[in-house]
């Protein structure tokens, strides 16, 4: 069997990480993840309430590789204490993965703090990115689309973006017309999956044509991929089917 470097975002587990969150890194590491990506990396410096030495000591003692976190909303301001938190982390990649409410409205704003961040990231040697939900490809009232706008309004060199497969396609939108129009511009993929109502199902037990789309990764600039189920239902079996599907796909 082709080895493959599936990674996994852990919010698929937060429930699990929370009551016992080396156990939780343990059991995904027998599943065969090899690429963790954090969430939680907060202002304080802190990833998921840790020193992140201390959580990427935990991914590594289960032969896994802690590549990247999502973290809150920052500025250029508070930068560069979330640059030296990634480094502490080992980081290959921070990721800004949501706009709340007040944030969003001017993204011509958020595109250019995006940039301004991004470079100062860039020159730390780390890659920065943003990921996507549904409202980001709602059209505004002037018609623009707010994914255009950040992907349009920065610096390839300075931001790259974090595709999530299943929210573009919730939000009615295409992930190979995005891919072809903007390449190069996404190192990163949400796989994760939609059912027919565009509920989030098991990948590869939907309508998300993974297989095109991983095969494109090339396009799209992809680095990593990591798989997302936010179901609380029995994730560790949601995971498992994951995993299984991905290793047996041909891309």
């Amino acid at each position: 069997m082709e080895t493959k470097e599936i990674g996994v975002q852990v919010y698929s587990v937060r429930n699990e990480l929370e009551q016992d969150f080396s156990g939780t890194l343990k059991k995904l590491s027998e599943i065969g993840f090899t690429n963790i990506e954090a969430y939680g990396l907060s202002l304080d410096g802190k990833m998921y309430g840790m020193a992140p030495a201390v959580y990427k000591a935990e991914v590594e003692k289960y032969g896994m590789n802690l590549v990247a976190s999502h973290s809150t909303y920052f500025t250029v301001d508070e930068a560069p204490a979330m640059i030296e938190a990634a480094k502490e982390a080992g980081l290959n990649y921070l990721v800004i993965p949501y706009l709340s409410d007040e944030l969003r409205g001017d993204y011509d704003a958020i595109a250019e703090n995006l940039n301004q961040v991004g470079a100062m990231f860039k020159e730390a040697g780390i890659s920065f990115g943003y990921h996507n939900h549904d409202f980001e490809l709602i059209p505004l009232e002037d018609g623009r689309i707010p994914l255009e706008i950040l992907i349009e309004g920065t610096d390839p060199e300075n931001v790259e973006f974090e595709l999530d497969l299943y929210w573009v396609v919730k939000a009615g939108a295409d992930p190979a017309s995005i891919i072809e129009k903007y390449q190069g511009r996404f190192s990163a993929f949400h796989v994760k999956d939609a059912d027919a109502n565009l509920n989030q199902t098991t990948v590869g037990s939907g309508i998300v044509d993974f297989q095109s789309i991983l095969k494109n990764g090339d396009k799209a600039g992809m680095k990593y991929y990591f798989v997302e189920d936010e179901r609380t239902d029995d994730p560790f079996a949601n995971l498992q089917a994951a995993y299984s599907y991905l290793l047996k796909l041909e891309y």
